[in-house]
């Protein structure tokens, strides 16, 4: 699937492709019903509002649907932590 050019109204700047064979990290949900889900975070974006001084970091399931933002100073900032936290490459990032 194409990574869209917005997520949840920023405009995106760089992603790391989104692969369902390599999941990137897992979110698990409790409903209400006490059950949980578990969705696998298969891509990430990088992406910027309008006007905004901060960018974000977009944890993303398959149809690139947002589960979990970061508000980042910096590009390099949010590269830096997906490194870190996810164990990723620089060389993973891609510009859109």
């Amino acid at each position: 699937m194409n990574i869209p050019a917005q997520l949840d109204g920023a405009k995106v700047i760089m992603f790391i492709e989104n692969d369902a064979n390599r999941p990137i990290t897992k979110m698990l949900y409790e409903e209400e019903d006490g059950s949980s889900n578990e969705v696998l975070i298969t891509g990430l974006a990088l992406a910027k509002y309008e006007n905004a001084n901060e960018y974000y970091l977009f944890l993303c399931d398959t149809n690139w649907e947002v589960h979990q933002d970061f508000d980042m100073e910096s590009i390099d900032e949010a590269i830096n932590c997906s490194i870190t936290t996810f164990h990723l490459n620089k060389n993973d990032w891609k510009l859109l």
